[in-house]
């Protein structure tokens, strides 16, 4: 018995709780209360009551709600007057209040704790999420923190390393020294193969079950384990797993209360809340690992794709030096297209095309001839998205370009004559609806214009491994880049429409203003549209070609859509190939037309590609009149309307 120092007259003993011996040792075993009316006549009691010499006494449990004795409340006379019923009743009472009230204030404290502990975490999260802490540092910043909350003395960090190729778990692990050392978390170098490991933390990962062992050393399921540092041993032990959908993802551990007692129910209550967070960090973890390998990994793709992204020697080497090339007849007429030559000219001519418009002295002639014969060569053998429409594409911006020099900067120009070649890059013969339907990964990875952003995508790749604005400013080369995004995704119809919606009314009004950079960028995806659909303003004969082309790849597109079990669109549908000529000619009049009608209002001297479309949606009826149908035609019963951009008159 020793005495109470800030209050002299209480004293503070230890006693041991067991029955019989001391009177309120015993209630707080049994939790029952008992009444004895001659305290030293109860044999049972040889100590009395301990410390004061009384005749008779009572003493009642305060129990929590939980069931375990917070205290004894002790009451005691001198005289030999034994307590009632009621004194009984009124005791008891009070002790059932006064085990309510400790329950509610330590169950706030735990909770004031617990928030405590929240927020000092999240606040370590947080730098971690945001990367200026790496994981060591997170990890043994944390533990520190949880170690001082629960006074633990040990703790360890497992994350499961889920690339392991053997079907057992292995983990990575992250042990701290006891807590006098003041050390970090050294990782360790061997992982640990938790499904034969013999430790608290070994049986948790494979049950996933957590674990409060009060005598670890003692337990026969594990090993003895024994510090070889300090001779120290594990004696309690809290262990809990770390999960998500797929099962156990991490495991940690504290060991020895700095008590020397077990770990509590409160102490698993203010673990769980470290728990909890302790997930995130392993999922952040794993996410980081991943990304980590697919960078790695594309890497190495993109490596084995630049060694097959190389043109042949002898082809690269013929046309670097034989640059000189006399184009045919009729090469700057809107008439011409590569189908009435030898395609074996088209990288010379490219190269050509584009050293009359912007690459003359910004250009190496190598790189240039390089980069031509990849691009050339990285378009797949479709009916249509081949590399003569890529080739036809660029011919016609070359046209509208040169007839109108001044107009556009050299960054415009460059970006509007590389996007031309490089719009269509590796299409694979379906369009972006299709991509969605059957989930094609570039679904997944763009919201809109999917096939676009692979192109242009593909485009830089191929740009920048060649090294072809190796010449140009940085700020030049990114500018030209940027324009050639623009310029791309303005090739998706659906962008198209949304452009039309808003150049028209500009130029009808005579609003256009080619000092106003929007309107300039509404002209450039006017541009881009044209020179898309310039295979329609052709000779019938080619633009009939260049259609039956195109229908062979929406049949074909159609037939897999019909095997997928759905009912492909009319144009895709190869059962209703008599409504090609009808199909056309709607397209040409809500499509092409009205795009040449905008550009020919601003650049007048193209006019031949809209005088070449109306030609070939004359070409068009003729084969309906041939094949004896009928069709009616618009412009023949309905006069004018606003879908033609007309010129207001001049009122002065």
């Amino acid at each position: 018995m020793t005495k109470n120092i800030k209050n002299p007259e209480r004293h503070e003993v230890n006693i041991p709780i067991e029955e019989g011996k001391v009177a309120a040792a015993h209630v707080a075993a049994t939790k029952r209360h008992l009444v004895l009316a001659d305290v030293q006549r109860d044999r049972r009691f040889a100590q009395g009551l301990r410390w004061v010499d009384a005749k008779t006494a009572m003493c009642v449990p305060v129990l929590k709600p939980d069931g375990d004795c917070y205290a004894v409340l002790e009451l005691y006379r001198t005289l030999a007057e034994p307590y009632d019923d009621r004194a009984v009743y009124s005791c008891a009472s009070v002790a059932w209040w006064a085990g309510a009230a400790a329950h509610q204030a330590g169950a706030r404290a735990t909770l004031q704790r617990a928030a405590h502990l929240d927020l000092e975490l999240r606040a370590l999260l947080h730098d971690y999420f945001c990367e200026r802490a790496a994981l060591d540092t997170m990890l043994t910043d944390m533990l520190a923190i949880v170690k001082s909350f629960i006074g633990a003395m040990r703790s360890s960090f497992l994350i499961v390393d889920r690339q392991h190729m053997e079907q057992q778990l292995v983990a990575d692990v992250w042990e701290d020294g006891w807590q006098s050392e003041r050390t970090a978390l050294p990782k360790k170098k061997a992982k640990v193969n938790l499904s034969v490991e013999q430790s608290p933390a070994g049986l948790v990962a494979r049950t996933g079950a957590p674990l409060n062992l009060h005598d670890a050393f003692r337990d026969p399921r594990f090993l003895r384990d024994i510090d070889p540092a300090t001779g120290m041993v594990v004696r309690s032990s809290l262990t809990y797993p770390i999960k998500d959908k797929k099962g156990v993802i991490g495991v940690v551990q504290l060991a020895n209360k700095g008590s020397g007692r077990p770990f509590d129910a409160e102490d698993e209550q203010i673990f769980q809340v470290f728990v909890d967070h302790c997930a995130l960090i392993v999922h952040f973890y794993h996410m980081q690992q991943s990304k980590l390998y697919h960078e790695n990994l594309n890497r190495v793709y993109s490596e084995l794709l630049g060694l097959h992204l190389r043109p042949c020697g002898h082809d690269l080497e013929e046309l670097e030096t034989n640059s000189a090339i006399v184009p045919p007849f009729n090469f700057k007429s809107f008439n011409y297209h590569i189908s009435e030559g030898s395609r074996e000219e088209m990288p010379a001519l490219v190269c050509l095309m584009y050293s009359e418009t912007f690459a003359a002295h910004k250009l190496e002639r190598r790189r240039l001839a390089d980069f031509v014969l990849t691009v050339l060569a990285c378009y797949r053998p479709n009916p249509y998205h081949n590399a003569e429409h890529a080739f036809c594409f660029t011919h016609t911006m070359y046209l509208i370009l040169r007839e109108n020099p001044g107009y556009f900067s050299f960054v415009e120009t460059a970006a509007l004559m590389l996007a031309g070649l490089c719009h269509d890059l590796d299409h694979p013969g379906y369009n972006n609806n299709f991509l969605k339907l059957c989930k094609h990964p570039l679904a997944h990875m763009y919201t809109s214009s999917q096939l676009e952003h692979h192109h242009y995508f593909l485009a830089t790749k191929i740009i920048e491994d060649k090294k072809l604005l190796g010449k140009l400013e940085a700020t030049e080369r990114e500018a030209v880049l940027e324009e050639m995004r623009y310029d791309i995704l303005c090739t998706d119809l659906a962008v198209y429409f949304a452009l039309r919606a808003q150049l028209a009314p500009l130029v009808a009004d005579r609003a256009f203003s080619w000092a106003d950079t929007a309107h300039r960028r509404l002209l450039k995806g006017i541009l881009m549209t044209t020179s898309d659909l310039s295979g329609c303003c052709k000779p019938f004969g080619v633009a009939k070609a260049i259609t039956e082309s195109i229908y062979e790849e929406f049949y074909n597109q159609g037939d897999r859509e019909r095997a997928m079990g759905y009912t492909p669109l009319s144009m895709m549908d190869r059962k209703r190939r008599v409504n090609q000529p009808a199909e056309q000619i709607q397209f040409l009049s809500v499509v092409v037309l009205p795009c040449l009608m905008l550009l020919t209002n601003i650049f007048p001297n193209t006019s031949p590609l809209m005088d070449n479309c109306r030609e070939t949606q004359e070409g068009w009826h003729e084969e309906i009149e041939m094949r004896g149908m009928r069709l009616w035609r618009q412009e023949d019963s309905t006069p004018p309307s606003r879908s033609r951009v007309l010129l207001k008159e001049d009122n002065n």
